[in-house]
């Protein structure tokens, strides 16, 4: 009932307006703008065009319940602030995006029920998100995670150049789209406007969780000091492991020296000290070899690690299960092999960009490794998450600078992953 009293109240704030032709809310959340530029009528081209009050409603309830920052109309001045070239709500959003520079604005819309498809999503084809396709696809996994399947991009509502997704885009620098929501899918029942509601605020939510991972400094000459230490001490037990967010797992089953193919297989002790401190930054769930024995973990069918690892680290709501190695110099050629068990075209290619972006050097897929070895680790992971093989040349991890980008390079794969 108290919902129904809210929409109710806020039906007769958009009818009724204010005496501005617009109305600017900073929240206490300001990497993001929410923005409703039609939630009153408007008047395009000397005609007037009916209001879209769901999507103001939308705003101001997020706004409510979650504190974004917000920006709407609220008065008719004769204009049509998404599609006027010169517009007083477009200008004072952009200046305002200047200075708060937010992650992304969603430009928030309704569409004909006569639509087939519940929710458009405009970026001119990636342009006003600089084409970054990762962040159009989170918004579509948390549209569809609330049962909202019908989506469509860039069709018909691709962001025109007069829009206020492109104008933010252009002149503030920022990411942004128009999403365009099916009027007859909001009002037909009051469920469905909470759906898109809490879709937006997951959306959202992992955005800045995402840019977090992304942001946090990591201090290399911390990580040489705690290699040192790590190489020269051994563990009390094997190996150790921390339950934390189990959306990320992180392994290093070789961070310590074992027996691969009765061959001695010497110590990875950076996989070891990169899980010990995501864990400590991030709070992943990490696991790994911990003291020198005759064990090898990672190739070996069944071993009291990976017990652990299934059973106790592993969830139904784990989405990446990241198993690190460091390769052989002398070896390789190649500076990182990533070895992806679940095979997502587009988690992959995500992967790929990011290597290319971080300059990581001479990279393959795959390469020289059996990835239908059953007793791998990530060949024995059961369920829907991505499992991933990373192993870096030691040369990366030698060079100060080089290893500043393996550690942005973990950074950035795992953020595509968190939500």
């Amino acid at each position: 009932m108290k919902k129904i009293n809210e929409i109710k109240e806020l039906y007769s704030f958009f009818e009724k307006g204010t005496e501005n032709s617009f109305e600017f809310e900073l929240g206490k959340v300001q990497d993001i703008i929410l923005s409703a530029p039609h939630a009153v009528s408007q008047t395009r081209e000397g005609k007037v065009k009916f209001a879209e009050p769901e999507s103001g409603i939308i705003a101001k309830l997020l706004n409510k319940y979650y504190g974004y920052t917000i920006i709407y109309k609220s008065k008719n001045m004769g204009d049509d602030a998404n599609f006027d070239a010169d517009s007083p709500y477009k200008k004072f959003l952009c200046e305002k995006c200047k200075k708060l520079k937010p992650l992304v604005v969603l430009d928030l819309h309704e569409l004909s029920k006569t639509r087939e498809c519940q929710v458009n999503i405009g970026s001119g084809y990636g342009n006003t998100v600089h084409n970054d396709a990762e962040i159009i696809n989170n918004l579509i996994n948390c549209l569809n995670r609330e049962g909202i399947k019908k989506i469509v991009t860039d069709h018909p509502f691709a962001s025109k150049t007069s829009t206020i997704a492109t104008y933010v885009s252009k002149n503030a620098g920022i990411k942004a789209m128009q999403v365009e929501l099916n009027y007859g899918y909001l009002t037909k029942s009051r469920k469905n406007l909470f759906s898109v509601i809490k879709a937006i605020h997951n959306f959202c939510t992992a955005l800045r969780t995402q840019n977090e991972i992304r942001q946090k400094n990591i201090d290399i000459s911390e990580l040489y000091s705690l290699d040192e230490e790590f190489y020269k001490t051994q563990g009390q037990t094997d190996f150790e492991y921390s339950v934390g967010d189990s959306q990320i797992v992180i392994s290093a089953p070789h961070a310590k020296a074992g027996m691969v193919n009765n061959k001695v297989k010497l110590s990875e002790s950076m996989t070891g000290v990169i899980c010990k401190v995501f864990n400590r930054e991030f709070n992943f769930s990490t696991i790994y070899k911990s003291r020198d024995n005759n064990e090898d973990y990672s190739n070996s069918l069944k071993n009291s690690y990976k017990e652990i690892l299934f059973k106790k680290l592993i969830t139904k709501n784990t989405k990446l299960v990241l198993e690190l190695h460091i390769i052989n110099k002398d070896r390789f050629e190649d500076l990182l092999m990533f070895l992806p068990q679940k095979y997502d075209n587009f988690k992959t290619y995500q992967i790929i960009n990011i290597l290319n972006k971080n300059n990581i050097g001479k990279f393959s897929i795959n390469s020289i490794f059996d990835q239908n070895k059953k007793a791998r680790i990530t060949n024995q992971v059961k369920g829907n998450s991505f499992k991933l093989q990373l192993c870096f040349n030691a040369r990366l991890i030698e060079d100060k600078n080089k290893f500043e980008n393996v550690i942005l390079t973990l950074k950035d794969i795992i953020s595509i992953f968190v939500d």
